[in-house]
C-alpha cells in the first residue's frame, strides 16, 4: 500500500523523491529557514507537502539553474517562499524569472553574461538574415 500525496514524509523517503543524500536536506535546512519541517516526538523530520515543493525549487535553483545558495537565498528573502510554491512543473514561476537570471552573480559577472547575451543576440538575428 502506497502512501497518499498528501501524506508527511520522512527525510529519507524525500531524498528519494529528490535524488539528493539526506545530509544534503539537512544541510540546506540550516541553510534556508523557509525549509522548516515538522518534528515528531523523538524529533524525527516529517516533511509537508509544501515543504517537498519548497524543497524541489531550492534544488532546481541550485542544480538546474547553477545559482549559488547565497542567491537563492537573496531570491527567497526579496520574494518570499511561495514563489516556489507556486512555480510548475517546468520552471520557475515566469514572474520571478529575471531576478532569477541575475541574483547571485556580482557586478562583473552580470556584465559578462550581459554581454555574452548580447553577442548571441547579434549571432541569431544574423544567421536570420542569411536564412532569408
Amino acid at each position: 500500500m502506497t502512501k497518499s500525496p498528501e501524506a508527511f514524509k520522512s527525510i529519507s523517503e524525500v531524498a528519494e523523491i529528490l535524488q539528493v543524500d539526506t545530509h544534503v536536506l539537512r544541510f540546506w535546512e540550516g541553510k534556508f529557514k523557509q525549509i522548516q519541517p515538522m518534528k515528531n516526538a523523538s524529533g524525527r523530520r516529517l516533511y509537508r507537502p509544501d515543504d517537498i515543493a519548497l524543497i524541489m525549487g531550492i534544488k532546481h535553483l541550485l542544480h538546474d539553474k547553477g545559482m549559488t545558495i547565497k542567491g537563492v537565498q537573496k531570491l527567497l528573502k526579496e520574494k518570499d517562499a511561495s514563489i516556489l510554491l507556486r512555480s510548475d512543473a517546468s520552471g520557475l514561476d515566469p514572474a520571478i524569472a529575471s531576478d532569477e537570471e541575475h541574483a547571485g552573480f556580482d557586478p562583473k559577472t552580470k556584465m559578462v553574461l550581459q554581454n555574452i547575451r548580447e553577442t548571441l543576440e547579434k549571432a541569431k538575428l544574423l544567421l536570420k538574415t542569411d536564412e532569408s
